[in-house]
């Protein structure tokens, strides 16, 4: 009954909305100045190593000027396992994106992150890149990121001892959006990162989001994600998944 009512709500159209990890959502492919972005709460069902249920909110914000832009995402989650614990995760990330309008875009990030359900006590990552744009067409987009980041990790593991981990990553990203019908749109989003000494084992992640537009300011939004990690830092299944829907406000 309880996985019943669970689904339900998770159908239900109420102030609810997406989020995830990643810049892609939120970055903007149009040749609009000045600020943007979204404020929402979150309701969401996922698999790792328990049934996990998630309620939080996330704000991102966006100036794009003639020639560049700059993103600010920021996330808060509160997670329920199993119906008896309570636990948190969250993130703030800040992305600069030069001469935004070419073919070819320098690009620097940085991320502060932790994740208490798969026991990240602390993750701090810095990196540069460049974004190439290789298709542009009204209603279909595509670009391609590669670059590298200096990552440092704490975790936590049962025994209360922390292990802590530096390294060096490449991460590469591609995106294609596309509009299906009028304001209704799609996105797929793949990333690849690896240490460059383990190039070919690396966390793959994949997701699909629609949306669906309610009004000017307001869109259903569905997303699923799924990640495959070749070599976990602790005991978690190699493939995890996550399904969100909801509501967001943009302004």
């Amino acid at each position: 009954m309880r996985l019943l009512i669970t689904v339900f709500l998770l159908l239900i159209p109420s102030l609810l909305s997406a989020q995830v990890l990643n810049v892609e959502k939120v970055r903007s492919d149009s040749d609009s100045t000045g600020w943007t972005g979204e404020v929402a709460v979150d309701f969401s069902i996922n698999k790792f190593n328990e049934r996990i249920i998630k309620l939080g909110n996330e704000a991102n914000a966006a100036y794009f000027s003639d020639n560049h832009s700059y993103l600010l995402l920021s996330s808060l989650e509160l997670v329920n396992v199993d119906g008896n614990s309570l636990i948190s995760n969250g993130y703030v990330h800040f992305r600069t994106t030069f001469l935004r309008k070419k073919t070819f875009s320098p690009e620097l990030f940085l991320q502060y992150q932790y994740n208490d359900n798969y026991g990240l006590q602390n993750r701090a990552l810095a990196g540069a890149g460049i974004k190439y744009s290789f298709l542009s067409r009204p209603k279909l987009t595509g670009h391609f990121f590669t670059g590298l980041m200096s990552e440092t990790e704490e975790w936590g593991l049962e025994n209360n001892q922390t292990v802590t981990n530096q390294f060096i990553k490449s991460t590469s990203n591609i995106v294609l959006r596309g509009e299906l019908r009028s304001g209704v749109s799609l996105l797929v989003i793949g990333y690849y990162q690896a240490r460059p000494d383990r190039f070919f084992q690396p966390r793959v992640t994949s997701e699909n989001q629609l949306n669906l537009p309610i009004s000017e300011r307001l869109t259903f939004r569905v997303s699923f994600v799924t990640t495959f990690d070749v070599d976990p830092i602790i005991d978690v299944p190699k493939l995890t998944y996550e399904l969100k829907n909801g509501l967001v406000l943009s302004f």
